[in-house]
């Protein structure tokens, strides 16, 4: 007990002492005053006599009732006294108690630690002035042991990392929190909220993948962020809790109470929400695909830009939710009810299923229409022109076929003295090394063996030697196509 809470109570013990003297002395005067003639006969006595033998029983009365009253007031003290040496000793093993068991809870071993989280429950229900720093602490061990993301180093509470796999049913594994985070979260599901403060339980951005929550009381819980996959909440008490952008993927809420809890970007992905109540509950953005909502409690629910496409809505109660934006794509609403839902610019397809009578073209949702890809077979024609047979490898190929088109131009004279064109016999096989066409390729390819290069002109020809013409002045030759060559006229004869 506190020394302020103290001082208060021997303070009203006090006040309620003084109220009962004055009462007791207001009887007092009234016994004394009227009592005597009652008590004592005084038949025969005359004058001083009988006055005499009233003031002696008086006087007798009262120092009866003084002696009662100091009787009773040494009792009382003593009874008070004894009850606060009590008390104090009671506050002094409590305070201990508590200490020790903050002490285990940094014990290298399991046994050690879980049993400091199982005394501090205790505790906090034996004294309730105990219970909000005792829910304080065990919320600052989860989030301590169980951080999300999680940390590179960090000991778990089973001796394993947070987080490792165990095994479920059929033989599938599922991450689970450590052994003493797990006790933590279910002490701390078991509190009790008369005797909480207004204080939130903050376990925001805790890795609590896999935990089991079974009817755990968490109103007013701060849970943003929080890693919940695979969690069982089964009946679960999430009522004005916060679980903005918290991961619920393949989470079991079924009969869980999820009134005006905010889901704003929850991962939803896949959680069973059988008989859920969500009314009132604000997701935002949540993805909800292939969710299980049968039968759950949308009404009045905010799911603006929801994804809850592949959702099963069967027999939902969806009165009065916000729609618009979401993505119903071959979700189930086969007998939902959606009196006064607003569905403006919501997408649907061919396969979204809705209740029976439902007119969703009136209500400003947009059908979704997939288009339909062609066949494998089907190309479409090809605008480049026909390629030729090259031989060589299909790198080869591909820079021949890139290559421009060139109209093959007159050799150049092989002789600097004379105008007159190279003789036939040297014109087929040396042509000028700049102004060379470009090659025909042979018949056949030959894949294995790279294409021999062309046959250089022998050693000692004129046509090795020979320096290039310049082109002649003015021609009346007809300028060449465009895709031909890009110079000027034909090459004229040298200046003699």
């Amino acid at each position: 007990m506190k020394r302020s809470s103290r001082w208060r109570t021997r303070l009203g013990r006090l006040l309620l002492l003084i109220l009962a003297l004055v009462a007791l002395a207001g009887v007092v005067a009234l016994v004394i005053r009227f009592a005597p003639p009652w008590l004592v006969s005084t038949k025969g006595l005359t004058g001083a006599a009988r006055l005499n033998e009233l003031s002696r029983v008086r006087v007798a009365l009262v120092v009866l009732i003084l002696g009662a009253l100091a009787g009773a007031v040494a009792i009382y003290l003593l009874r008070s006294s004894a009850r606060e040496r009590r008390d104090e000793n009671q506050e002094r093993l409590l305070i201990e108690r508590f200490m020790r068991a903050v002490d285990q809870l940094g014990h290298p071993a399991l046994d050690v630690r879980l049993g400091g989280i199982y005394s501090l429950e205790r505790l906090a229900h034996e004294s309730p002035e105990h219970h909000p720093p005792i829910i304080e602490i065990l919320a600052a061990f989860v989030r301590e042991h169980a951080p999300w993301p999680a940390r590179g180093s960090g000991r778990a509470g089973n001796g394993a990392r947070p987080g490792a796999a165990a095994a479920g049913h059929g033989g599938e594994t599922r991450s689970r929190p450590p052994t003493d985070v797990q006790a933590a979260l279910t002490v701390l599901g078991r509190r009790r909220l008369e005797q909480d403060t207004d204080a939130p339980l903050f376990l925001s951005y805790t890795a609590l993948a896999g935990a089991t929550l079974t009817g755990a009381h968490l109103e007013r819980a701060m849970l943003s962020g929080t890693n919940l996959e695979g969690a069982d909440l089964f009946k679960a008490h999430l009522n004005t809790a916060d679980l903005e952008g918290a991961s619920l993927r393949g989470a079991g809420l079924l009969l869980a109470n999820l009134n005006d809890t905010v889901l704003w970007g929850a991962n939803l992905e896949g959680a069973r929400l059988y008989g859920a109540n969500l009314e009132g509950a604000a997701l935002k953005g949540a993805n909800l695909k292939d969710g299980g909502l049968t039968g759950a409690n949308l009404k009045d629910a905010g799911l603006h830009g929801a994804v809850l496409s592949g959702a099963d809505l069967t027999g939902a109660n969806l009165e009065g939710t916000g729609l618009e934006g979401a993505n119903l794509e071959g979700a189930n609403l086969q007998g939902a009810n959606l009196r006064g839902a607003v569905l403006l610019n919501a997408i649907y397809d061919e396969s979204t299923i809705w209740p029976g009578g439902f007119d969703v073209a009136a209500q400003g949702a947009v059908r979704r229409a997939w288009p339909q890809e062609p066949a494998p077979w089907v190309r479409e024609p090809s605008e480049q022109p026909a390629r030729r047979g090259v031989v060589g490898w299909p790198h080869e190929e591909q820079e021949v076929r890139q290559a421009p088109v060139e109209w093959p131009r007159p050799p150049a004279p092989a002789w600097p003295h004379a105008s007159e064109e190279a003789p036939p016999s040297h014109e087929a096989t040396a042509p000028a090394a700049e102004d060379a066409p470009t090659p025909e390729p042979s018949a056949e390819p030959a894949p294995d063996a790279d294409p021999e290069p062309p046959a250089e002109p022998p050693a000692g020809s004129d046509l090795q030697s020979g320096p290039e013409v310049p082109p002649a002045q003015e021609t009346e030759t007809p300028p060449p196509p465009p895709w031909g060559f890009g110079g000027g006229g034909e090459p004229g004869p040298p200046d003699q």
